[in-house]
């Protein structure tokens, strides 16, 4: 499997799993805003339409500025280790209930502040349109998930690249969010315990699974790069390598 149809499969499972995560915190914004709304259908769909909006919009800035550094500073390879080491710090957090990504919440909080009020004037949403815009906002909210996941978008290689594991990751919290929107609140009874500590360790073995490929990488550059070849040129070697390939 390539290293963009692994990163996008990881998108859309850390999404997934991950919105077990986002049931503590965006669960109750997800069950205000469908009581807002009236519980409409449409609304909570929108509300889910408006956040991967802007979860693919700051993806495609993740993707530019990691190609950017994968280019000029040969970090191809550490950004996918980190694409890794996110994924298995998010298993971790939602097999054990822990907070390992939370210090990146502190980031957001000051944009947050500024679009607060924003969302507040839209609140109750009249039409599926305030309730797209309100979705939008929401996807800027201070979650240590979400930056996480925009870490990892940083390792996908363009901002296109970026936009479309940014979308994958916000389709797979969409089943939740939209449920819980839909249904105020009364969703999300089937994940047990159990089920979440599984789905948690799933994602740590994919995580290292993910984070497994650049550090053969590295080994084996370490290995093969006895002449003094500087590392950035043997990945350059390899990755056209790769192209002719295919």
């Amino acid at each position: 499997m390539m290293t963009l149809e692994a990163g996008l499969l990881a998108a859309l499972l850390g999404g997934f799993i991950g919105s077990v995560h986002c049931l503590g915190m965006c669960g109750g914004i997800a069950g205000a805003l469908g009581m807002a709304g009236g519980g409409k259908a449409s609304f909570a769909v929108a509300y889910s339409a408006g956040r991967i909006a802007s979860y693919m919009v700051a993806g495609a800035i993740a993707g530019a500025i990691g190609a950017g550094l994968a280019g000029a500073a040969g970090l191809g390879p550490w950004l996918r280790l980190l694409m890794g080491i996110i994924l298995v710090l998010l298993g971790l957090q939602v097999a054990l209930n822990l907070k390992l990504l939370a210090p990146l919440e502190a980031a957001g909080a000051n944009l947050w502040r500024r679009l607060a009020p924003l969302a507040r004037r839209l609140v109750p949403p009249r039409h599926a349109g305030q309730a797209l815009a309100l979705g939008a906002l929401w996807g800027w909210l201070p979650c240590g998930l979400v930056y996480g996941m925009l870490a990892a978008a940083a390792a996908s290689g363009t901002a296109l690249n970026g936009a479309l594991f940014m979308a994958l990751f916000g389709l797979g919290t969409a089943p939740a969010m939209v449920g819980l929107a839909w249904a105020s609140g009364r969703g999300g009874s089937w994940l047990t315990a159990r089920r979440r500590r599984a789905l948690g360790w799933l994602l740590v073995l994919f995580g290292a699974w993910t984070a497994a490929t650049p550090l053969m990488r590295m080994a084996g550059m370490h290995e093969h790069n006895g002449h003094g070849m500087p590392s950035e040129q043997v990945e350059e070697h390899r990755e056209h390598g790769e192209h002719h390939h295919h």
